[in-house]
């Protein structure tokens, strides 16, 4: 329904959707920033936010700049749960 009212020819968050299409705004680039921080530090790092913020389709985006044979991206979808749940998930 809201593809037809906004003339879109696709889903605009889909799986499939290629980052270098994507709106890349403030919030985009500067979740990337952070993210390429965590790499360049070799941290760890936690990305949160409102649901529907775009955490997950800029993780993806992030993801495609990483060499497979040397990372390796670990995603809990956690929206609820405590921290024990977490715990137990790594």
């Amino acid at each position: 329904m809201y593809k037809t009212f906004y003339s879109l020819s696709r889903e605009p968050f889909a799986k499939e959707t290629d980052p270098s299409e994507a709106y890349q705004g403030a919030a985009f680039q500067e979740a990337l920033r952070a993210l390429e921080y965590v790499k360049r530090t070799r941290g760890i790092g936690l990305l949160i936010g409102e649901p529907g913020a775009g955490k997950t389709f800029a993780l993806r985006a992030w993801k495609e700049s990483l060499s497979p044979s040397l990372y390796h991206v670990v995603y809990f979808p956690l929206s609820t749960g405590g921290v024990m749940d977490f715990y137990r998930g790594l």
